[in-house]
């Protein structure tokens, strides 16, 4: 009968370090979890430094833009407009496709265009060098090229164009939201992290309002409907009584009828020298009867919890979009608004806001899954609570990649840093089921945890390289490696196992052992107090 041998492999050079420094680490414990504790909460102060946003820049080089007409343009000044855009577009040589479409399109509906904006997709070759750069020599261009109107980079949650804040400005009245508006406006238009600053009551039609003098009504026995009629009429509105009534958004609405009929008003004095008949049959002029003052009336007006409101857009320029926001919100507190009106931050701040707290709280729904899944796993919750002290320290190098790399905390490096939860417990998990079936096989703790330092030191260092290195294209920022997998993405991943694979491979088996020994401690005192 032949006797089974039991044969051991002899670590290598690599295993045998790991076991030393392990076995030293085992014996400062304090020391060198303490240490660990300090980089990890050093770490934390490059926040600021690194700065936040919502997505990065994608690679795909593509650009939407409107044009937004002036008040009174129609339709067919917007199409005269879109044709010689669309001739400077396809000048560039770096062009590849270019569309367009003005108003009423479902395309249009989408971007909440009026019936006359017209609305551009453009795409440009991949070689177009520094796009950043070029795409505002292009809005240059555009403007540049425009007797009217205003082409701006539309926001639609992609590219470079994704980077844009709105802000909300809100007034009791008119006469008070057009001056803060204009003071808001006029903050961020100073600030050089922002661009294309624009309001929407920066373009307004002149508004004339005729206000009739009730006594001079009187001494002619006049009255002040005769005046609107006379207006309605000579301005082309034939009747001026409602048609129908529709409803929109819970409200009714009345519908009228307008035509330019055979009306030729071509100035105020036209429709003021109209001529009102009075009782006594004497034809008196309507600038005889009322006066006229000339204001201004914005495109839209628009209310929102009861208040007006004003919206200002502008396109982030800073790579750092929380903290361009943040110092532009500290400059607009200076401002001394009136009692009634107030400013909010929309746009990508509050994508921004939503994104991280939704994956925020994905990552902490995974921890906890994970925790369920390896005490369901180990039969206890010590070893499954030892190896989740290898996620903090993943912490470390993804802050100090993205750093290193220039790339900012956003939805990508936090799609990175979720990935990480289980790379990084993947790693600590083979190295713990290591120790504990030696534990089983009669080893003291200190023991199985050097033997599965030497064991299992090869297989959590190939898992840990072969990650990295599938990660690295995506880390150099490969042509059509952009969207969500991007370049933040991979190098939180890489800086997040580098750091974690060093450090699980001490802390990990530092705190086990801790673990260990409390557990042994609380099992010897309840076995004294039985036998007492």
């Amino acid at each position: 009968m032949k006797k089974k041998i039991n044969h051991e492999e002899k670590p290598g050079k690599i295993a045998s370090g790991y076991r030393k420094i392990l076995n030293g680490a085992l014996n400062h414990k304090i020391l060198v979890f303490g240490a660990a504790v300090l980089v990890f909460a050093a770490s934390l102060f490059l926040v600021p430094h690194i700065g936040a946003s919502f997505m990065p820049s994608d690679s795909e080089k593509e650009l939407i833009i409107t044009y937004n007409p002036d008040p009174g343009q129609t339709v067919k000044d917007t199409q005269r407009a879109a044709e010689e855009a669309e001739r400077y577009l396809e000048s560039s040589k770096y062009m590849d496709k270019v569309q367009y479409s003005i108003g009423g399109s479902s395309s249009s509906a989408m971007f909440q265009s009026s019936d006359n904006q017209g609305l551009f997709f453009v795409s440009y070759k991949t070689s177009t060098p520094n796009f950043e750069d070029f795409q505002q020599k292009v809005l240059k261009g555009l403007n540049a090229r425009a007797d009217h109107g205003q082409f701006k980079f539309q926001d639609f949650g992609s590219g470079s164009s994704s980077n844009t804040l709105t802000l909300y400005v809100y007034g009791d009245s008119m006469n008070q939201l057009r001056p803060v508006t204009s003071d808001v406006l006029d903050v961020v238009k100073k600030d050089k992290n922002f661009t294309d600053a624009d309001s929407s009551l920066s373009k307004a039609y002149d508004q004339y309002t005729i206000t009739a003098d009730q006594a001079k009504l009187g001494q002619n026995g006049i009255a002040a409907g005769q005046i609107a009629q006379t207006l309605l009429g000579s301005s082309g509105m034939t009747n001026n009584q409602a048609l129908t009534t529709i409803k929109r958004n819970g409200d009714d609405l009345k519908v009228y009828l307008k035509t330019t009929g055979n009306a030729n008003v071509k100035s105020l004095d036209v429709l003021t020298d109209q001529t009102v008949a009075s009782p006594t049959g004497q034809n008196v002029k309507i600038s005889d009867l009322a006066k006229v003052e000339k204001g201004s009336s914005p495109q839209t007006i628009t209310k929102r919890d009861g208040k007006l409101y004003a919206e200002i857009s502008a396109k982030v320029t800073a790579k750092n979009v929380s903290g361009a926001t943040a110092d532009l919100q500290e400059q607009i507190d200076k401002l001394d608004l009136p009692d009634g009106a107030s400013v909010s931050f929309s746009g990508v701040t509050e994508q921004m806001n939503d994104s991280f707290s939704q994956l925020g709280f994905a990552m902490l729904a995974a921890v906890i899954i994970v925790y369920f899944v390896l005490v369901v796993t180990f039969g206890g919750g010590l070893a499954p609570f030892a190896i989740l002290f290898s996620l903090p320290f993943a912490i470390i190098g993804s802050l100090v990649a993205l750093l290193i790399s220039g790339e900012t905390i956003s939805v990508s490096s936090m799609i990175g840093a979720l990935m990480l939860i289980g790379i990084v417990i993947t790693n600590a998990v083979v190295l713990i089921d290591r120790v504990i079936h030696k534990e089983k096989a009669g080893l003291s703790t200190r023991e199985a945890l050097l033997e599965a330092a030497g064991t299992r030191i090869r297989p959590i260092l190939m898992t840990a390289i072969a990650t990295i290195c599938a990660l690295l294209p995506l880390a150099f920022g490969m042509e059509g490696s952009g969207g969500l997998i991007s370049k933040g993405l991979a190098v939180t991943v890489i800086g997040g196992i580098t750091s974690s694979t060093l450090l699980t491979l001490l802390i990990v088996p530092i705190v086990y052992e801790a673990l260990m020994k409390l557990k042994r401690k609380m099992t010897h005192k309840e076995e004294t107090t039985v036998h007492d």
